[in-house]
């Protein structure tokens, strides 16, 4: 890989299970205030998404084991 394609990568950033949902909390308020119509369900159907992709992060995150 070339050194300018390294450059132009975008960046990954990697979400808690907890800021996925505070994103979909966003995404639910945001589609509460716009008219029926389109951008609501694409609001709301994103709202869903980023629900599933929490709960999908915490039942495959592994839970530490707290000791006695």
């Amino acid at each position: 890989m070339r050194s300018s394609d390294k450059r132009n990568r975008k960046k990954v950033t990697f979400l808690t299970a907890d800021q996925l949902e505070e994103q979909a909390d966003a995404a639910a308020s945001e589609a509460k205030q716009l008219p029926d119509g389109e951008a609501k369900q694409d609001a709301l159907r994103s709202a869903a998404q980023l629900r599933v992709y929490a709960t999908m992060k915490r039942a495959l995150t592994p839970q530490t084991v707290k000791s006695k």
